[in-house]
């Protein structure tokens, strides 16, 4: 099969038992790439086989999760199905599709189907062994230092139907199977250690072994993508398509993503969550952009690593698609994550920013906001860096770092004349613009006799409390003349009232 002479389905098929992990996420942007970059279909199935685990609400936030960071779906569960199986996912908007349910729980009949038809078959069979007898056939072959497993006991048991039971594939014995992995190549097991793996549960839900091949077949999946994890239980699917005559999708082993010490990315890394790098302040663009290139290359030699998602989509191929793990470092993401910020048109990063400022308690001068956006864009990281930048704007109480304002040459004395110096020549300012403030401040230096830097210190710790903070001039700008020069009176008392506490020279 070619990925030219049919319609490219591809598929991203979670559990809702919990948030969803970037190395799931990467995966699914490589399928989401092929099946866009061949005009194809990219679909949505919910596997929640495993109730015990499923997480009240994560259906939803999985939706969330993917229509921010950018994957658009064509097929996937409808508003019913997903209601059906959590209905605290009210008001969520679903999908659909023609080849419904894309929740597996709403399959059960039709895996039932299958797993009658591969018993009839003679390629499955019905087991009654209850837990405490393969309890205690594990127990026999660990005494016997044999591989634990089922040994076959109900092969040939002709168990009926009408006893509770699990079904069993007939796996064969001294078996080689082989795949063309769209990534590695040719892979084969010969006489692989299988034992005879359960299809069908006796609550009548399928193990994922069999919902994954039937659901892949109902579904039309062209191209299977799923972690190298999965590599070991390929054999078990490739014998289910064989004992059904079915054809096999293209099966692609993805490369893990791993942390910077070689081991699969888990939270000993920090933030694996897509909902953790959203809070964060790293931008969906960004995070979409850095996860395609974990294990993909558009080509030998190519330097690029900016990439808009069309950009991804036309050059993305499998034969790019490395076999060997891909690291997930931090740093390069907050590299490419500042790139995008510093890219954002003012208009779009004061919106982007704005519910960032908000959440950590700003209410928000919108005029101010606007007059310092430009100097912060520069220097920003992430979204969450904003707020400790230019919470001095927003606040009517500073809390100031006074003792920060003692440099060597500058003692408390020191500190009240450049302040006063600094008040007269502002309130003397017929226009209060970044340009006049620079003329009318730089000179007091050489008239005090110290070095720029310090005597900026001085009056950027009156004015806005701290010593960190974007461009002076532009920041005094931003607040106005009316609170700069308030500001700077008040810290003139404070340090003329602070007695001999504050009189050392610093250095």
């Amino acid at each position: 099969m070619s990925e030219k002479t049919k319609e490219v389905r591809t598929r991203f098929a979670p559990s809702p038992t919990g948030f969803l992990h970037v190395g799931s996420v990467r995966t699914t942007i490589l399928a989401w790439a092929l099946a866009r970059h061949y005009n194809g279909k990219f679909l949505l199935r919910i596997e929640d086989t495993d109730q015990a685990r499923l997480v009240p609400g994560a259906i939803k936030a999985l939706l969330e999760d993917l229509e921010w960071i950018g994957i658009t779906i064509d097929e996937g569960p409808s508003t019913e199905d997903i209601l059906k199986v959590d209905p605290t996912c009210a008001g969520i908007k679903g999908i659909g599709g023609p080849y419904g349910s894309y929740v597996q729980s709403q399959r059960l009949p039709r895996y039932k189907e299958i797993a009658d038809k591969l018993v009839a078959s003679g390629h499955a069979y019905r087991c009654d062994c209850t837990s405490e007898m393969l309890e205690q056939e594990r127990k026999d072959q660990m005494a016997r230092r044999e591989l634990p497993g089922y040994t076959g006991y109900c092969r040939h048991r002709n168990v009926g139907a009408d006893t509770k039971h699990v079904v069993r594939l007939k796996i064969p014995q001294k078996v080689s199977v082989s795949l063309d992995d769209g990534i590695r190549g040719n892979i084969t097991w010969d006489s692989p250690s299988l034992r005879d793996t359960v299809l069908l549960k006796s609550d009548g839900f399928p193990t994922y072994h069999l919902a994954v091949v039937v659901d892949d077949h109902d579904m039309k999946i062209t191209h299977v993508t799923r972690g190298e994890e999965w590599i070991s239980s390929t054999p078990i699917h490739i014998l289910i398509y064989q004992a059904l005559g079915w054809e096999m999708p293209i099966i692609c082993h993805f490369p893990n993503v791993m942390g910077n010490d070689g081991k699969k990315l888990s939270k000993r890394h920090g933030a694996t969550f897509v909902s953790g790098f959203r809070e964060a302040g790293y931008l969906p663009e960004a995070l979409f952009n850095f996860l395609a290139l974990i294990g993909w290359s558009p080509g030998k030699g190519e330097e690029q690593e900016i990439f808009t998602k069309q950009e991804i989509v036309e050059r993305f191929s499998l034969e790019h698609v490395n076999s060997a793990g891909g690291i997930f470092a931090y740093d390069k993401l907050d590299w490419m994550n500042g790139q995008y910020i510093r890219a954002l048109p003012l208009d779009e990063f004061l919106n982007r920013v704005r519910p960032f400022v908000v959440a950590a308690g700003l209410k928000i001068n919108e005029e101010r906001f606007r007059a310092i956006a430009p100097h912060i864009q520069e220097r920003m990281v992430k979204l969450t860096d904003a707020a400790p930048l230019i919470d001095f704007l927003f606040v009517e109480k500073l809390d100031r770092q006074i003792p920060e304002m003692f440099k060597k040459g500058i003692d408390q004395a020191k500190a009240i004349e450049i302040l006063e110096a600094s008040l007269t020549v502002i309130e003397a300012l017929p226009s209060f613009d970044i340009t006049s403030l620079d003329a009318a401040l730089r000179p007091l230096a050489d008239k005090f006799g110290i070095k720029v830097g310090p005597m900026f210190g001085v009056i950027r710790i009156a004015v806005t409390g701290k010593s960190v903070t974007p461009p002076l001039f532009e920041s005094l700008h931003a607040l106005g003349k009316v609170d700069t020069v308030a500001r700077t009176r008040e810290t003139i008392g404070i340090l003329k009232g602070a007695g001999a506490a504050l009189g050392a020279v610093a250095g």
